[in-house]
């Protein structure tokens, strides 16, 4: 090497970290290769080709009418898609216990409009009562969102009698030794998500006895949190799809007999009772920049 060469190559590397004093500390880069414009552009250019994570958009609601003025429920479900969701001998199952599920398009029918709109103004104040239309509510209900692996409960019933009810003769329940505190819950998760549906996953549970610190595991960190027992019945968990705008209805099967069902929807049949159903509607899907970390699990709990 001549010494002109060898000297340009030393007053380069004795200039390079000189620029660094020039950048302020939230800038100054690692090595004196990241001063190169290139290297600059191929950062920004990684930024804003980062993955986007998508979260379904949804709303529920519990809609409910006195057993005795249950005509508007069986219009309902006449206005339904029961067929479409789900296999033959899964719906009959689900039947068998006392579940029925159905989908209503975009285009809410006017049962269901009508049931939605009760609900929606009973947890509104007076004044908002006073300026609400006439129109079809613009919500449902609360609103939740959920990644694919994310889950919500959803209660129906809450602080029941277990020791009014007959809950010996529901099968899956004959086990079962603190009656106390009995509510009704829907575990709801997505199980796949698009830019235009969700397939939700939906497992029954039944949480009895007082609420206690119980151990429990998420990610790599032990967790004591304040919880009931916790009975979920995965034999009758079920998938829907819906798709941007759609309505999934959750409620009871009619029988004479008691079982899960009954039990989720109309377990007073008395005089005072009302026949409930769980309306879930996917709102849309929103799309987040950023990346997951697996050791996190999503759970978010809405009513």
């Amino acid at each position: 090497m001549s010494l002109h060469h060898a000297w340009f190559v030393a007053t380069l590397l004795l200039l390079l970290p000189g620029c660094a004093l020039f950048v302020s500390d939230a800038e100054t880069p690692k090595s004196p290769v990241a001063l190169f414009p290139w290297s600059r552009a191929k950062g920004v250019a990684e930024q804003d080709n980062a993955p986007f994570l998508k979260m379904a958009r949804l709303e529920a609601s519990i809609v409910s009418r006195p057993v005795n003025d249950a005509t508007i429920c069986r219009y309902v479900w006449e206005e339904l898609d029961e067929s479409g969701p789900m296999a033959p001998e899964v719906r009959q199952k689900l039947n068998d216990c006392g579940f029925r599920i159905g989908v209503a398009g975009s285009t809410t029918p006017w049962a269901l409009q009508s049931l939605a709109r009760e609900a929606v103004l009973a947890r509104r104040s007076d004044n908002e009562q006073q300026l609400a239309d006439s129109g079809m509510p613009t919500s449902l209900g609360p609103s939740f969102s959920l990644m694919t692996n994310g889950r919500s409960l959803l209660e129906v019933q809450s602080d029941l009698d277990g020791s009014s009810l007959p809950l010996n003769q529901i099968a899956e329940l004959t086990t079962i030794r603190n009656r106390t505190g009995l509510r009704c819950v829907m575990e709801v998760s997505v199980r796949e998500l698009t830019d235009d549906w969700a397939l939700l996953n939906v497992v029954p549970q039944i949480h009895t006895g007082a609420a206690t610190t119980r151990l429990s595991v998420s990610g790599t960190s032990e967790q004591l949190p304040v919880r009931q027992n916790i009975i979920s019945f995965y034999e009758h968990q079920f998938t829907v799809k819906l798709l941007t705008g759609e309505i999934a209805v959750i409620g009871r099967q009619e029988s004479s007999q008691w079982n899960l069902g009954k039990l989720f929807f109309q377990p007073d049949s008395g005089s005072s009772g009302s026949e409930k159903l769980l309306v879930i509607r996917m709102a849309g899907v929103d799309r987040l920049k950023g990346k997951s970390d697996p050791s996190i699990r999503l759970d978010s709990y809405g009513k």
